[in-house]
């Protein structure tokens, strides 16, 4: 039996060296991390830096590029150095983060990625992806990576929240920031289009004047002392969903063949893109999330507080997390779920604690939302090979996550996912055995096939669109 090799939706292994103090290299194979510092977030450890994607197999990934939000230190401290002392980032860049319009922050980053595509103490390559042709030149190399860029946030392209005050800070001058206008809009787009992006998540965190985020934190004890990027929606009223700007960056898009992630963002603004996305005929993506567990309309009130993941003992109710409704449409735009790996966003804190204690499979976070992802869509009328179709892995890793135990980077995938995965479906065979595939198959398909598959699809459209200029993706 050959390796499996691997595909991540959604992992950032430029992040940690384009930030951190102690990671000069996305090659560098860093770990400081005690046992239990593997298991939780932490900088000591890099989850997916490029020789570890190599080692374990991952072979095509999504790699995406992602400016802290500067809102977020603005919020935080006046002063830069105890912000990198507490995280262990660069001062220097904890300072460009503060000072500069993100636009600049997320060229420095690309340009990270452009200057390491070869790995400088070895044999390892990176291949920017354009076509399809260059995913099967990795995969036919062992030493090749396929790198999908995309961008998290659409602040990164300048569009970031703008209702705050910078700190004063004795020598600082800050970037202004960026007019929200259609042309400007349009430009970035097309820099991103030519830079090889072909995924943009509209946001993150902070609200960013062209949709509405879900909440994404959760503040108790300590942290609740800190400021909440959720609050940033406070003069949005009552009003959820995309803004009039909002529609023609996702409209834009599109029409550059640039595919919108719907992660972070809030169930009224995720409606609003599934119905741009099915007149322009594209494939939505939802590229590192879970699903809730319920309908949007027997959703709890005021389900986005602590308590109601801290009581659950399945899954994580809040609306960051993908609704049945959801599912459903996404699976009809043939497009892609991510199942991430943070265990907070998996599960609810009564399911951990029975992981933990040993008492449930340490996958079963991860088992139960491919088992209810699944049966939710073929309930919905999604034959079921398409319903399995829909998933693959979105892990996350080296963003800001708490990663289940068994997998605290890509080199579990191999020796845990991979055969966690098989066991699973084995299992539980008679409940896919209408997709007629193996329980082999089945975890191949999740692992990589179903990655593989669409971005094959969808890039020949692309291609086949750039050169006759007519047409839609669909």
């Amino acid at each position: 039996m050959n390796p499996p090799i691997f595909f991540d939706l959604h992992i950032h292994p430029t992040l940690k060296p384009y930030m951190l103090s102690a990671v000069d290299s996305p090659w560098e194979d860093y770990d400081q991390a005690t046992p239990e510092e593997r298991v939780r977030r932490t900088p000591k450890l890099t989850a997916s830096d490029f020789t570890k994607l190599l080692r374990s197999g991952t072979r095509i990934v999504c790699l995406a590029l992602h400016p802290i939000e500067r809102f977020l230190i603005a919020a935080l401290t006046t002063r830069p150095v105890m912000y990198a002392l507490i995280f262990r980032m660069r001062l220097e860049r904890v300072r460009q983060v503060l000072q500069r319009n993100p636009f600049n922050i997320l060229q420095q980053e690309y340009n990270l990625l452009q200057a390491y595509r070869s790995d400088p103490q070895g044999q390892g390559e990176v291949i920017i992806v354009r076509e399809p042709s260059h995913l099967d030149e990795a995969l036919l190399h062992p030493n090749k990576i396929a790198v999908i860029l995309s961008i998290e946030g659409a602040h990164a392209l300048g569009f970031e929240y703008r209702n705050y005050t910078f700190p004063a800070i004795r020598g600082f001058r800050y970037d202004g920031f960026t007019p929200l206008e259609r042309e400007i809009i349009r430009a970035r787009l097309q820099w991103a289009a030519q830079s090889g992006v072909h995924m943009i998540t509209l946001m993150h965190m902070v609200y960013n004047h062209l949709g509405t985020p879900a909440r994404a934190l959760e503040l108790r004890g300590i942290t609740a002392l800190l400021p909440d990027p959720y609050r940033s929606l406070r003069g949005m009223g009552s009003y959820r969903g995309l803004t009039g700007y909002g529609t023609f960056f996702v409209e834009e898009a599109y029409r550059q063949g640039i595919l919108i992630d719907v992660k972070h963002c809030d169930y009224a603004t995720r409606q609003e893109i599934y119905e741009i996305a099915q007149d322009y005929g594209m494939p939505v993506i939802a590229s590192h999330v879970a699903a809730s567990g319920h309908s949007r309309n027997i959703r709890p009130k005021r389900g986005d507080t602590p308590r109601y993941r801290l009581r659950s003992f399945s899954f994580n109710p809040w609306d960051i997390n993908l609704h049945d409704e959801d599912l459903l449409a996404i699976a009809r735009s043939r497009g892609l779920i991510g199942i991430i790996l943070d265990e907070r966003i998996l599960a609810g804190e009564q399911l951990l604690r029975a992981v933990r204690a040993g008492e449930i499979h340490p996958l079963e976070p991860f088992y139960q939302q491919v088992r209810y992802i699944y049966t939710t869509l073929i309930h919905q009328g999604i034959d079921p090979l398409t319903a399995i179709s829909t998933l693959c892995i979105g892990s996350d890793f080296d963003g800001f996550i708490d990663p289940i135990d068994a997998v605290p980077t890509v080199l579990e995938y191999p020796t845990i996912l991979w055969k966690g995965l098989i066991e699973f479906f084995e299992r539980e065979y008679k409940l896919f055995a209408d997709t007629g595939l193996t329980p082999y198959e089945l975890a191949g398909k999740i692992a990589l096939q179903n990655g593989l598959s669409f971005w094959r699809n969808f890039l020949a459209k692309k291609l086949a669109h750039r050169k006759n200029l007519s047409g839609s993706f669909s």
